[in-house]
């Protein structure tokens, strides 16, 4: 039950944003208030767990991604291309509306993407180290990450260019990777 509260509350967050009623899961899923608060005792907790599933997925890939034999660059791209294995992305207005309505459950999300930019500069840094990757200004590569990242989230972009999340980011690493130069 909880596994169908939990799919049912991420439709709604993505039909309603976070503005959804736990009375708009119980006749979504057709059963009792007393059912859903059974498994979860408020909204607040329901959209904790949500989060904390979509950060231990990533969490979880990474890991593999991280501690693979891959190079340093297919780790770059590998680690960047990881999408939610649980549930499909969220659009971007939720992120917008989970700022505004769940402060502290966005700071975990605040929290997860530095923690993702930190691993994200010391696998660049050892690329460096190793002579894979020339020496460049890591807070201009963090920003420029960071910024495109966010871009990345907004749907029209994706589908003004007709592109997937993980299309996009391997655009920005190509660019990233090998320059605008033309090769002689």
């Amino acid at each position: 039950m909880r596994n169908r509260i939990i799919t049912a509350a991420v439709e709604e967050i993505n039909l309603r944003g976070f503005k959804f009623t736990m009375s708009d899961l119980t006749k979504r899923l057709s059963i009792s208030k007393s059912s859903l608060y059974d498994c979860f005792s408020s909204k607040d907790e329901l959209i904790s767990t949500i989060l904390d599933i979509i950060l231990n997925d990533f969490r979880a890939q990474e890991e593999k991604v991280y501690n693979s034999d891959l190079p340093i660059i297919e780790k770059l791209q590998a680690s960047l291309t990881i999408t939610s294995q649980t549930f499909e992305p969220f659009h971007n207005r939720v992120y917008d509306d989970l700022v505004s309505s769940y402060p502290e459950e966005w700071q975990k999300v605040a929290n997860f993407r530095k923690e993702r930019m930190d691993r994200l500069s010391s696998l660049l840094n050892q690329g460096m180290e190793a002579g894979t990757i020339r020496h460049v200004n890591m807070g201009v590569v963090r920003q420029m990450i960071i910024s495109t990242m966010n871009d990345f989230i907004s749907y029209r972009f994706l589908a003004e260019n007709n592109m997937t999340y993980p299309d996009a980011v391997v655009a920005m690493l190509d660019v990233i990777i090998h320059g605008l130069m033309a090769k002689e």
